[in-house]
């Protein structure tokens, strides 16, 4: 992908969870209709996280993963709701976001957690993240609404800073169900679908969702021996219309 539209996708992403992280920040990041205008209680907000993480961290730890809990990253932390479940379970965590709004709230609501950091990135890559340090990486409902270029590129970072005996746990957009919203969606590009968005959430600043392929995944995994697919799964983060999936990778040591 040219530079310069790596730069001008970055700035539109930033730009729009801007304007999100300002307007409604906890709606932005669990958009529950009725939930909308502010209307999340920030305790029930953040329960949301302990209970998701809580069940992540059961399944690895029935495996033996990962092998120690010193650092975490929480790509697209947004208001820092699963960075502060993560903060209860790892040493160190550090929540990562392209919208400085977002990291804002996510400061005010995780102010008591002196174990988290949050950092602005507005790079392709987490280059400022040392290779094999992090024994947890998470992400969920932030490679979906990434253009799929740049999608891959963040993957192929989380693989990278990966620590020996780390393990990943990241959801994408693999595709379109079969439902009515699949088939629309499988027909209009974010071009024609958020102008509808707009309408339907009665906003100017919308987040779009794209599709990451799996295949590619499947090939960038092949290119390292330390790396193994433990197991894939479809789950329902991405909501109707859309084929949600999750990989969880382990890094040998």
């Amino acid at each position: 992908m040219p530079a310069d539209n790596t730069v001008a996708q970055l700035e539109h992403l930033r730009a729009v969870w801007a304007t999100l992280g300002h307007e409604d920040p906890l709606w932005a990041v669990l958009s529950t209709p009725d939930k909308r205008g502010g209307r999340w209680a920030v305790e029930d907000f953040l329960a949301t996280g302990e209970a998701e993480i809580d069940s992540q961290l059961t399944w690895f730890s029935q495996r033996g993963l990962p092998r120690r809990r010193r650092q975490a990253l929480d790509f697209g932390c947004g208001a820092g709701r699963l960075t502060r479940a993560l903060g209860r379970h790892f040493e160190r965590v550090t929540g990562v976001d392209v919208s400085p709004g977002m990291l804002a709230k996510a400061r005010t609501l995780n102010g008591d957690m002196h174990n988290l950091e949050f950092i602005e990135n507005a790079s392709p890559t987490i280059e400022w993240v040392a290779d094999a340090s992090v024994d947890f990486v998470y992400s969920c409902m932030t490679l979906q609404h990434i253009p799929g270029a740049l999608a891959f590129g963040y993957v192929a970072e989380f693989l990278r800073v990966l620590a020996p005996g780390g393990v990943a746990s990241f959801q994408f957009v693999a595709g379109h169900d079969a439902s009515w919203r699949g088939r629309l969606f499988s027909r209009l590009s974010n071009r024609w679908l958020n102008p509808l968005r707009r309408i339907l959430w009665r906003r100017k600043a919308v987040f779009e969702m794209h599709v990451l392929d799996e295949a590619r995944l499947h090939e960038l995994l092949a290119q390292r021996d330390d790396l193994h697919l433990i197991a894939t799964g479809d789950d329902a983060a991405a909501g109707l219309g859309w084929r949600s999936r999750r990989w969880y990778v382990m890094r040998a040591g």
